[in-house]
C-alpha cells in the first residue's frame, strides 16, 4: 500500500489551540489537514456569556495573528476581556475563514479511533520501528459514513469540554444520573439571558466547587434580585473552608475576584443561596407528576435530601481517552493528562514553559503529542497561552524529526 508523504499531519481539535497548530504547520511546511467533529470555535460558543479570565494578549496565538494581520485583520484591544462569543467572533471564526485555513478544516468530520497501520497497540517493535507505520484515523461524517486518513504525525487538540465529569461519588456517576442526563444540564448556562425563562422564579440545584460553579450560582443570585422565588442549593464536595481560598498570589484579577464572590455566598451573604458543603451525591430521582428532581446525599454522616426545579452539574471536565485507546500513550494515573508535564500543572496557574518542553510531552507513540488542555487532563489550570507555547515546541520538534522544511 502506498505510504503517505513523510510530511503529512493530522489534528484533532478546531478550538483555539487546533487551529494555532494547523496555522503553525502551514508555516512548518507541513501536508496538514484539520478534523473537527462540530463546527470550529464551537466550546467558546457555548460559553459565549461567560468572561474570560485572561486579556485578548494572552489569548492570540502568535502564528495565528501574524496569518490574520496578513489578511487585513485588526486585533482588539490588547487589555480588554472578552467573552467567550467575542473570542470567537473576533477571532477564531475569522481564523477559520481565512481561504488557505479553510481549505484544510474538515468540520462535521469526528476522528472516532486513531491507531499505526499494520500494528496494534502491544506491537512494541524495535526503537523507532513504530515510526515508519502511519498512523490511521477512522473519520466519521455527519451523514455517518466511515472513511481512513492517514498521516506521519498526529496531533490531538481536541481539549476537554464536551467531557463533563459526572455528580456522584468517586467520580462516577451518581444512581439515576445517567438515566436523567439529558435533562440535565452540565455547562455554565446563561441563566440570565439565553435561558432566562428556565431559571427566573425557580430553585436550581448547582453541584460542584470550581470557577464554572461559582459562576453559574453567581448569576443565579443576580437573577435572584431580579426575579423573586428564584433560589440556589448549591452542593460541593468540599467543605465551606476548603473553598475558593484567597490566592493573593494568583495573577489573573478578575478569578481572584470571582472567588471573593464565591466564598461570600457560601459564608450567607445571599439569603437566596444555601450551601451545603462536604455532600456527597448519591442518586438523582424525578418526579413527573410535580417536574421537580430529588438529589439524595450524604453530608458529614448524615443523610439529606434536596428539592428543586433544575439541576446544573459543574463538576469539571476530563479527556475523551477513546481516541487513543490503540496507541502507545504515556497517562498521567492522576490528572489523566500526560504524564511528563503533570508535576508543572499543580497550583493555581501552571507554568506555561515547563508544559512545553517535547520531550515531557512526548509519548512512547513517536511523532503522537497531546497540545492544549487535554494535555492537562482534569487539571482546570490551563490557560490557552500555555497551549500556544506548546504548538510552538511540539511544531519545532516534528518538523526536525520528520525532516519538513519550512515555507513550503
Amino acid at each position: 500500500m502506498t505510504l503517505p508523504a513523510r510530511n503529512t499531519l493530522a489534528i484533532i481539535g478546531a478550538g483555539p489551540v487546533g487551529l494555532e497548530a494547523l496555522s503553525a504547520a502551514l508555516d512548518a511546511g507541513f501536508d496538514v489537514h484539520l478534523f473537527e467533529r462540530g463546527e470550529p470555535a464551537a466550546h467558546p460558543v457555548a460559553w459565549g456569556h461567560v468572561s474570560m479570565f485572561t486579556p485578548w494578549s494572552a489569548n492570540l496565538g502568535p502564528s495565528s495573528t501574524r496569518r490574520l494581520q496578513a489578511s487585513g485583520w485588526t486585533a482588539p484591544d490588547a487589555n480588554a476581556l472578552p467573552t467567550g462569543l467575542e473570542f470567537a467572533e473576533r477571532y477564531l471564526q475569522p481564523l477559520s475563514e481565512l481561504p488557505d485555513m479553510k481549505a484544510l478544516i474538515h468540520s462535521h468530520s469526528r476522528v472516532i479511533t486513531a491507531s499505526r497501520r499494520g500494528l496494534v497497540k502491544d506491537d512494541a517493535l524495535a526503537a523507532g520501528a513504530r515510526a515508519e507505520h502511519p498512523f490511521r484515523l477512522m473519520v466519521r461524517d455527519q451523514g455517518g459514513r466511515e472513511n481512513y486518513i492517514h498521516a506521519f504525525a498526529l496531533i490531538d487538540a481536541s481539549g476537554v469540554y464536551a467531557q463533563p465529569n459526572h455528580a456522584g461519588d468517586g467520580g462516577i456517576p451518581a444512581r439515576s444520573e445517567l438515566y436523567l442526563a439529558p435533562q440535565l444540564s452540565y455547562h455554565v448556562d446563561d441563566v440570565l439571558v439565553l435561558r432566562r425563562e428556565r431559571y427566573a422564579g425557580k430553585r436550581t440545584i448547582v453541584i460542584g466547587g470550581g470557577s464554572s460553579a461559582a459562576t453559574v450560582v453567581a448569576d443565579l443570585a443576580t437573577l435572584a434580585t431580579q426575579v423573586p422565588g428564584t433560589a440556589v442549593s448549591w452542593i460541593t464536595r468540599e467543605p465551606a473552608h476548603a473553598l475558593y481560598a484567597d490566592a493573593a498570589g494568583d495573577p489573573l484579577a478578575p478569578r481572584r475576584a470571582l472567588f471573593a464572590k464565591a466564598r461570600g455566598l457560601i459564608g450567607g451573604g445571599d439569603a437566596n443561596v444555601r450551601h451545603l458543603g462536604g455532600a456527597i451525591v448519591d442518586g438523582i430521582q424525578y418526579n413527573s407528576a410535580t417536574h421537580r428532581y430529588t438529589v439524595a446525599m450524604t453530608c458529614g454522616e448524615l443523610p439529606a435530601v434536596e428539592e428543586s426545579d433544575h439541576i446544573i452539574v459543574t463538576a469539571g471536565y476530563g479527556p475523551d481517552r477513546s481516541i487513543y485507546r490503540e496507541l502507545q500513550v504515556d497517562e498521567c494515573p492522576i490528572t489523566r493528562g500526560v504524564r511528563g508535564i503533570s508535576p508543572a500543572v499543580r497550583g493555581v496557574t501552571a507554568n506555561g514553559a515547563a508544559t512545553a518542553d517535547p520531550a515531557l510531552l512526548a509519548h512512547p507513540e513517536p511523532n503522537f503529542y497531546i497540545v492544549g488542555h487535554k494535555s492537562f487532563g482534569r487539571a482546570p489550570n490551563f490557560l490557552l497561552e500555555t497551549g500556544y507555547i506548546q504548538v510552538a515546541a511540539v511544531m519545532a520538534k516534528l518538523a526536525a524529526d520528520l525532516r519538513v522544511a519550512a515555507g513550503r
